[in-house]
């Protein structure tokens, strides 16, 4: 998909579903990511799809625990393994310090036209729905209050 209005019928379509189910649905695991970029999103060092755009790559995060108990990994290594079986290792696995993240293919402003439609269509079908994650160190669009923060829902 590569259009908001294409992101938005899908909402609405696969919603409409629950319209057909005696019992009450509910939506969950979603996020507004809109390719398969998120690290580690396939499991570890893995991927289960190549991604449709060129995924971001941004810096990983730092360890939040004391400096006494905190490991890092080499930040400099051109890549770290171990690897799965994707075909797109290139695009999950840890490169000098950097991670994958969602694409620049689709802007802030579109994400949030996304988050909007998504919401209406759950509403409009479905009893409940949550967010796949209250906080994602690396991936806004996958994180609810990142998302609720820049107005995407």
């Amino acid at each position: 998909m590569n259009t908001t209005k294409q992101f938005c019928d899908d909402y609405e379509n696969n919603a409409a579903y629950a319209d057909q189910i005696k019992y009450e649905v509910w939506i969950g695991e979603w996020s507004l990511a809109t390719d398969v970029c998120a690290h580690w999103l396939g499991g570890f060092n893995d991927g289960n799809t190549d991604a449709q755009f060129k995924c971001k790559r941004v810096a990983c995060p730092v360890s939040y625990l004391p400096a006494d108990v905190n490991v890092d990994f080499d930040r400099t290594a051109d890549i770290l393994g171990p690897f799965g079986t994707a075909n797109n290792i290139k695009d999950v696995t840890i490169q000098k310090g950097t991670c994958s993240s969602d694409s620049d293919f689709f802007s802030d402003e579109e994400v949030g036209v996304i988050g909007k439609c998504a919401l209406k269509a759950f509403d409009r079908h479905v009893e409940a729905t949550f967010l796949w994650t209250a906080h994602n160190e690396i991936e806004s669009r996958w994180d609810y209050v990142r998302a609720w923060d820049k107005g995407w829902i």
